[in-house]
């Protein structure tokens, strides 16, 4: 459920985006005349130093999210969901979860985190093996849980900033940071040794879970106000919970508003 307070959380935020001061216009009175008024010419002025190029992705974000995953990856997600088998699902992404762990346990250790590193290490061995190629999670069976850090949170655990927010065609939402190093944790075996191609089936069989994964969550995102900036809040309080892993630097206002609301909700 903490993804599902993180959603909340965004339309916090989102409300207050509405909040913001607007610009006005009215014709003064003119002496010896009736008095003249127009109507309001009212714009709502975006400021957010995280989004630069607001233009540019909002026009990626209707693209994505009116036609890419209306007509293709909402479709796909749902029959993947209603269709395949729960055990072939899990197989599935536990197969290719199991090629990150190498780079996981890079990660872990520049970040001197040395046990999660020898826990990266240790499901990688286990799984191969004794769980069929990672198919089976056998490691999670034995109290190894399953933690990947990606480079881009190496750099944001030591300062790095986000960078500016980014809406790619098809691929959806980034930081910079991420777009920049992304390319870093194929460098590591077994990942280094895929060809274009099946970087590109992992990616796609990845991709479709993760947006089944997210079904449940379509009709708060439906019923948005704003979704473009709805995802853009879960999005970047996501990148900051993974790389704080969970425990990211806290705003008081905002988590009383949220435990007020979802205490209403209770």
């Amino acid at each position: 459920m903490k993804f599902v307070r993180i959603l909340f959380s965004s339309l916090t935020l989102l409300a207050a985006l509405f909040a913001l001061p607007v610009h006005a216009e009215k014709i003064a009175d003119a002496p010896h005349a009736e008095q003249a008024t127009t109507p309001l010419v009212a714009e709502v002025v975006y400021n957010d130093d995280r989004d630069p190029f607001e233009g540019f992705n909002r026009a990626m974000w209707d693209f994505n999210y009116h036609y890419l995953d209306k007509y293709l990856l909402r479709p796909v997600a749902h029959g993947y969901q209603d269709y395949v088998p729960m055990p072939v699902k899990t197989g599935v992404n536990n197969f290719i979860l199991n090629f990150d762990e190498p780079s996981s346990l890079v990660n872990n250790a520049l970040q001197g985190k040395w046990g999660w590193a020898a826990n990266a290490g240790g499901r990688f061995t286990i799984n191969t093996t004794v769980g069929l190629l990672g198919i089976v999670d056998v490691a999670d069976m034995m109290g190894l849980a399953r933690k990947q850090d990606a480079f881009n949170e190496v750099l944001g655990y030591y300062g790095v900033p986000n960078g500016p927010y980014f809406m790619a065609p098809f691929f959806g939402p980034y930081v910079t940071r991420e777009i920049t190093t992304d390319w870093v944790d194929g460098l590591y075996f077994p990942l280094s040794e895929f060809t274009f191609w099946q970087s590109i089936l992992k990616w796609g069989l990845k991709s479709i879970h993760s947006r089944a994964a997210a079904i449940d969550q379509e009709r708060l995102l439906d019923n948005a106000l704003d979704p473009y900036t709805f995802v853009k809040e879960a999005f970047l309080q996501r990148m900051d919970y993974k790389v704080y892993d969970g425990l990211p630097p806290s705003n008081n206002e905002d988590d009383a508003l949220l435990d007020e609301y979802m205490d209403e909700l209770d």
